[in-house]
């Protein structure tokens, strides 16, 4: 155990500062895929104060934080003295504190004007080093003194995500993302032009830093995952054997298409389908079509009380709805009984087997009458989308298409595309008409040859998709369906079978017996690509070819960074498949793997043998993989310290994060909550700051390590 090593926390702008009507990249990237926007935040912009007091009284002694370039430089060129002025006295509070400070320059977001430089090209552009060095300069110059220690890029190799995606991706996990017709190896050019513009972008920002503040230290700290000491090898050698970027653009395939296209016994299902995280295990999901409310059906003269921990009702769901996914959380302490359809759950409610049905609002509101109310839950927001099988992304672009026809007719539509990119910031729209010279995706011609379109329903819900008496159906779901077919045959009248499909099988008629080998599938394609290395340390190194790390970049580090969250410590199918959880945002989901941080450091110290090492993240959500955020903390501290004792010169561990926080647009649930103290971000104004049982532990872990031995 060592008494010298520095306990800290950290936060970041975009998703702790209040949205002051001045976008950056995130911003637009949330409003235009409809998910959850940023809003007040935690307000750390005014109560900054009382994070790092609590922070303090943890015993902390370094705080990480990073500055919004897009307040900074609300214009090219025109820099803000109100938000530098800001940072100063925050700043200047954390050294009053008694607190070291690291400052991210770029976590995750970057102005508009940046995105939109070049003519769209972003971080892709060949003067973004360039541009990302002046901002460093500007940075350095007016706060240099009160900044111990920079991290440039945050999770640098995370940013390659932003430009490529999985064949079992519903969208491109960050922005910007790409034109939905970009074929794989058109993803990977960019990956690979944008590997040296951020390798640059580091290495000219510290030159400007330190040519301004000789003794700052410049860092980043890239994402590393967990994984068996032979894979990594394994994997790593894709990055530094590579000849060529034309030997680097043939893998692509594997990671953005399959090479065998799925058929189940429907192209898609338009049946009343929420997004939630274990539906997109198992299809890919269209933008939304429908936004809908959890709701409970009951008695009107029954009140639901605002709290539903310590409720002991008896509950109703319907089997494979999203209710029954959720149910647990939202009611942790009733009982429930599961229903094969919404008439079954209504009958028992009417018999009173049940005190109220659960479920989607547009569901159960036509049962709201003869003595029944429905009551929403706030916060808890359902997207209804079309589900199609993995690796069917033509067909996918067409079904969005059809949507966004259709919701310029029907303004009961909700607005916001849930698939929508941002590579559109300075070039055309993201809808454009599909490109005649391109390739059609397999699926949809496998859709034309047949000459009639197969899509699921799911009848028996008013407005949405119900029988006409005349042997056929009607509703909005309808209508989408004939408008999908129609995009995808190219025809004004095409030929189209509805078929109905119970509960159960809405997700499972679009998959066939090739799903048996998406474990597989889905490990070699997310670890048989450049993607999958850690390329940044390796490019430290001068381990990468020139085309990936310009010369100029070898070595441009002052300590070594990490972040490090997940592993697995075996290959066993689908082991390798549950890290692309974390990637998929799926927190909860994602492999804990304590042991392997004592590796990596081990790793890291022979690795760059001279310079000191500052694990810059590592936390847990409320609960993953069987750790509570507090047996989690405990576990990867004492990795520290065994990688401490043998010589592992680790000098501050920090951990992620100081409060709840907005991450990343993702609703606001125990899936997205990493914070020490818990802040309701959703339905207390006050926002107060709650410590939970890790902040507790926290503070004992810090106590200990500062307690003479």
């Amino acid at each position: 155990m060592s008494e010298s090593m520095r306990f800290g926390v950290a936060t970041a702008d975009h998703q702790c500062e209040a949205y002051d009507g001045n976008d950056d990249i995130r911003d637009l990237w949330e409003r235009s895929r409809g998910i959850t926007e940023r809003g007040q935040a935690t307000d750390f912009w005014n109560r900054y104060r009382e994070d790092i007091d609590l922070a303090k009284g943890l015993g902390c002694t370094i705080f990480r934080l990073s500055l919004s370039w897009a307040r900074l430089e609300p214009e090219p060129g025109r820099w803000s003295d109100d938000v530098f002025a800001h940072y100063r006295e925050l700043l200047e509070y954390l050294r009053a504190a008694g607190m070291q400070t690291v400052v991210t320059l770029l976590h995750n977001t970057w102005p508009l004007h940046v995105q939109a430089a070049g003519g769209g090209a972003g971080l892709l552009d060949q003067d973004f080093p360039n541009r990302m060095a002046g901002y460093a300069s500007e940075v350095a110059r007016r706060l240099g003194d009160l900044i111990d220690d920079y991290v440039t890029l945050n999770e640098p190799n995370q940013l390659v995500y932003g430009f490529i995606k999985g064949f079992w991706m519903r969208a491109y996990p960050m922005p910007p993302g790409q034109a939905p017709a970009t074929i794989p190896e058109e993803q990977m050019d960019a990956v690979l032009h944008l590997i040296p513009n951020l390798l640059l972008a580091h290495a000219r920002s510290r030159a400007a830093i330190r040519s301004i503040v000789p003794t700052a230290r410049v860092g980043a700290n890239p994402l590393v995952l967990g994984l068996p000491r032979w894979v990594q090898q394994i994997v790593d050698r894709t990055a530094t054997h590579a000849k060529s970027p034309e030997q680097l653009r043939k893998q692509a395939s594997r990671i953005a298409q399959l090479g065998l296209v799925e058929n189940g016994r429907v192209d898609c299902s338009v049946a009343q389908i929420a997004i939630t995280h274990a539906r997109m295990e198992q299809v890919l999901f269209s933008e939304p079509y429908f936004l809908t409310h959890a709701a409970v059906l009951h008695a009107a003269d029954r009140t639901i009380p605002a709290s539903r921990s310590g409720w002991k009702a008896t509950i109703g769901v319907v089997q494979s709805s999203e209710a029954s996914e959720s149910v647990g959380a939202r009611f942790p302490d009733a009982t429930v009984l599961y229903y094969p359809d919404i008439a079954a759950a209504v009958a028992a409610l009417g018999s009173g087997n049940i005190e109220c049905l659960y479920s989607d609002e547009a569901l159960i509101a036509p049962y709201a009458s003869e003595g029944r109310t429905l009551t929403r839950l706030q916060g808890y927001t359902r997207h209804y989308a079309v589900a199609v099988p993995p690796g069917h992304h033509a067909l996918l672009d067409a079904i969005d298409r059809a949507i966004e026809k259709l919701r310029a007719q029907n303004t009961a539509m909700p607005h916001g595309h849930g698939r929508a990119t941002l590579h559109h910031v300075g070039r055309k729209s993201v809808l454009a008409p599909p490109d005649p010279e391109r390739e059609i995706g397999a699926s949809v011609l496998q859709i034309r040859k047949r000459g009639r379109m197969r899509i699921g329903i799911h009848p028996g819900v008013p407005g949405l998709c119900e029988a006409d008496g005349r042997g056929g159906y009607r509703g909005l779901e309808v209508d989408l369906a004939r408008a999908i077919a129609s995009e995808v045959l190219q025809s004004e009248n095409p030929r189209i079978e509805l078929v109905p499909l119970r509960q159960t099988e809405r997700i499972t008629a679009t998959r066939s017996w090739l799903q048996i080998f998406d474990k597989w599938r889905r490990t070699l394609a997310m670890f048989g690509t450049l993607v999958g290395t850690n390329w940044w340390n390796l490019a430290m190194l001068g381990k990468l070819p020139e085309f990936l790390c310009p010369r100029e970049c070898v070595g441009t580090l002052d300590f070594v960074g990490l972040d490090y969250y997940w592993g697995v410590p075996s290959i066993w199918p689908g082991e390798l498949q549950r890290l692309g959880a974390a990637a998929e945002c799926r927190y909860a989901q994602a492999p804990v793997w304590p042991g392997e941080l004592e590796r990596i450091l081990r790793q890291a110290h022979e690795q760059f043998p001279d310079k000191p090492i500052i694990v810059i993240e590592n936390g847990c959500v409320t609960s993953a993989d069987g750790f509570s955020r507090a047996a989690y903390l405990e576990a990867h501290v004492a990795e520290v310290d065994r990688a401490i004792a043998a010589g592992v010169p680790v000098e501050a561990y920090l951990c992620w994060s100081i409060t709840s926080n907005r991450e990343w647009g993702l609703p606001f649930d125990d899936n997205s909550d990493f914070g020490l103290y818990h802040i309701d971000l959703d339905n207390d104004p006050t926002l107060k700051r709650i410590p939970t049982e890790a902040s507790a532990r926290y503070a004992e872990i810090i106590a200990q390590h500062r307690a003479p031995r």
